[in-house]
């Protein structure tokens, strides 16, 4: 027990050293190749913080162990959404951009509702569908690329744009940041199940909870930096691209390697939440396209109650 909070403490001491170098190595980053700071975030620290996502179900996958690998998919959304957001919202009230509400929203809500189609179709994410969600991983990597090609021929070519510098320490801070992040948030996963196996918790709540909040924590802690450092494109596009790596390139994963038995409806609570925590947020970007500490509250909210429910839930 001692081993597992110890775990828990230092783990938590690495992912927070290693959001602050990776916000930070970002925006440098964003503002010397001329991209906004809402690409990297869908790209580059989407990716970064995804990473023990990546690691834990594709190696829960590997043991046989399916309600770790789709429960930390499921769970690791609907806390980047409401948990993550929303407390990232009460930190700093979050401007967001016409583009990301009608091109990188819809496209997180579609890639949600085909994951959800998978699930209760027929009991099971099959190899194939393994292999169509990697390859919706492939095509949402190459628009992003190709977006940011155009966001930097449109922005070095305006008058008076120079480019800032980008010293050695900004690239050290980003690699070594991601690194850090992972492994700080292994040890967290670790530390957080061998207590939660020593309460007699099921997995499929350990899975929903205790390891989606550990691997969600680099996306908690990369945001929250982010909001305090007033770069709100970067903590929006973390959470959405994370989302989508998530659902396209982890799950795609985990199924390609063994499928994934889901054995859950339309009516489970884990699904209705996962598919709420995106939907909701369409009514509070558009209403005065930020997200401010009110719904920051609400998201919180959600997020208790869809708890509550998931330890209700027999």
């Amino acid at each position: 027990m001692w081993i597992d909070l110890l775990l828990l403490i230092g783990g938590g001491a690495g992912v927070w050293l290693g959001a602050e170098g990776i916000v930070r190595g970002a925006v440098k980053l964003a503002a010397y190749f001329g991209v906004s700071a809402m690409v990297v975030g869908l790209t580059v620290v989407a990716f970064g913080t995804s990473a023990p996502e990546l690691v834990v179900s594709s190696m829960a996958a590997i043991r046989g162990q399916n309600e770790i690998a789709l429960g930390n998919v499921l769970g690791s959304n609907i806390i980047n959404i409401a948990l993550v957001m929303g407390i990232s919202a009460i930190i700093a009230p979050m401007v967001v951009t016409k583009e990301t509400f009608r091109q990188d929203l819809p496209l997180v809500t579609v890639v949600t509702l085909v994951v959800v189609g998978m699930a209760i179709w027929h009991d099971d994410i099959s190899r194939m569908e393994g292999i169509v969600l990697l390859l919706i991983f492939a095509g949402y990597t190459a628009y992003t690329f190709i977006r940011a090609f155009r966001e930097n021929r449109r922005n070095t070519r305006l008058e008076g744009w120079e480019r800032p510098e980008l010293k050695v320490r900004h690239i050290l801070f980003l690699l070594g940041g991601i690194p850090l992040l992972a492994f700080g948030a292994d040890g967290m996963v670790r530390g957080a199940v061998g207590i939660a196996e020593a309460a007699g918790i099921s997995k499929q709540i350990i899975a929903m909870t205790m390891v989606a909040f550990g691997t969600s924590v680099p996306e908690l802690a990369a945001s929250i930096v982010a909001a305090r450092h007033g770069e709100d494109d970067l903590c929006v596009g973390n959470v959405l691209g994370s989302n989508l790596y998530n659902m396209s390139l982890i799950l795609g994963t985990a199924a390609t390697i063994t499928p994934i038995p889901t054995m859950v409806t339309w009516k489970s609570w884990d699904m209705i939440f996962f598919v709420l925590a995106v939907l909701v947020l369409f009514p509070i970007m558009r209403i005065r396209w930020r997200v401010g500490r009110v719904d920051g509250a609400l998201l919180l909210l959600m997020y208790g109650v869809s708890v509550l429910l998931l330890f209700a839930q027999p």
